[in-house]
């Protein structure tokens, strides 16, 4: 009796101690998993656990809205896409995934170690990038406009926010849809904000341009400088466009289309150093008037100063934004600085 005591309880140490791989040996097939019963990804874990890249935990739960850590989501995608792998068991369980999808190139030299710590969206895009083509860098532009990876928000893509084991799955799924050679639908406002994080502009994004100028500076007398830090497109016609909440509505014009326009938002930097003040080129009172645009909208917040006297030393930063007919700013994005008339995006 003594025996068999101590064996169970050498069984149940030596099986604690064997850890993630060998736990999931243990695991509950998808129609036994009890905590995922109406979640939002309820049948996508199910298709999954069935296909073998992921499994639930021995207590019967499949913890859908755990984070899911850097070796997890590795193994998953080297499970997923069906890489042969020696199983390994302890501590060290998912170094044979590791090791196969960096010999693929999918894990590159940069990738953090840690490899038990959560895995971060960034890296989730990255991964995620790779695994469908390692030539690409696997940046969150790449991942966003592949449709891989989508916004938490019109705003926010959460480069260093977690992702749960459901949302894993999600990715997962997706990056077997692109080996498959689909297409996936893409989530517009996130690769809308990838391309500005990335370029500061997304005219790719929504016309299909490419920016010319962006951190261009210009001199406006001696001692004042103007740089272009962004340069936006915003759609009038799509009530979740975020940059239009920018938009004082009470300046467009009734004639205006919604439908039949672009709004451009460039945002720029003024610096009035101590050079500028009191010289012969820009004397105390002379003004820099929102840079020569005219018709401008107004803005209900983040505006660049409408007027700009020079008897002080000043750094003034905002956003000038106008409406551009569609049929211009598909071709280029024109804007008036200092008086001269400069291409700020184009084919």
């Amino acid at each position: 009796m003594k025996k068999k005591v101590i064996l169970f309880v050498c069984s149940v140490i030596c099986a604690g101690s064997l850890g993630y791989d060998a736990y999931n040996s243990l695991a509950q097939g998808a129609d036994s998993l009890r905590d995922i019963s109406g979640h939002w990804s309820e049948q996508a874990i199910r298709d999954a656990v069935k296909s073998g890249y992921v499994d639930g935990y021995a207590d019967g739960n499949f913890k859908p809205d755990s984070s899911i850590s850097r070796a997890e989501f590795m193994k998953m995608i080297a499970a997923a896409t069906g890489e042969k792998v020696n199983k390994q068991e302890g501590e060290g369980w998912y170094k044979p995934y590791t090791d196969r999808l960096k010999e693929k190139g999918v894990i590159p030299d940069i990738f953090p170690e840690g490899y038990s710590e959560p895995l971060q969206r960034y890296e989730m895009a990255m991964l995620s990038v790779r695994s469908t083509d390692i030539a690409l860098k696997g940046t969150m532009q790449e991942a966003t406009s592949l449709g891989l990876i989508h916004g938490i928000s019109t705003t926010d893509l959460a480069p260093y926010g977690t992702s749960t084991r459901a949302q894993a799955i999600t990715v997962i799924e997706r990056i077997l849809a692109v080996k498959r050679g689909e297409q996936l639908p893409v989530d517009k406002y996130a690769a809308s904000k990838a391309e500005i994080d990335a370029t500061g502009s997304n005219v790719g994004t929504m016309l299909g341009l490419k920016p010319k100028e962006i951190g261009t500076v210009w001199n406006y007398g001696e001692g004042v400088t103007v740089k272009l830090n962004q340069l936006i497109i915003a759609d009038p016609s799509d009530a979740d466009d975020p940059y239009m909440k920018l938009v004082d509505m009470s300046t467009w014009g009734k004639s205006t289309s919604k439908t039949g326009n672009k709004v451009i938002f460039a945002n720029f930097t003024v610096n009035a150093t101590q050079a500028s003040v009191g010289t012969p080129d820009l004397i105390p009172q002379q003004m820099l008037v929102q840079l020569d645009a005219s018709r401008h909208l107004l803005l209900s917040e983040q505006q660049l100063t409408r007027w700009m006297r020079f008897n002080t030393v000043q750094i003034n930063e905002g956003f000038i934004a106008y409406a551009i007919p569609n049929r211009i700013s598909n071709d280029s994005i024109v804007f008036d600085i200092l008086g001269k008339h400069v291409i700020l995006a184009g084919k």
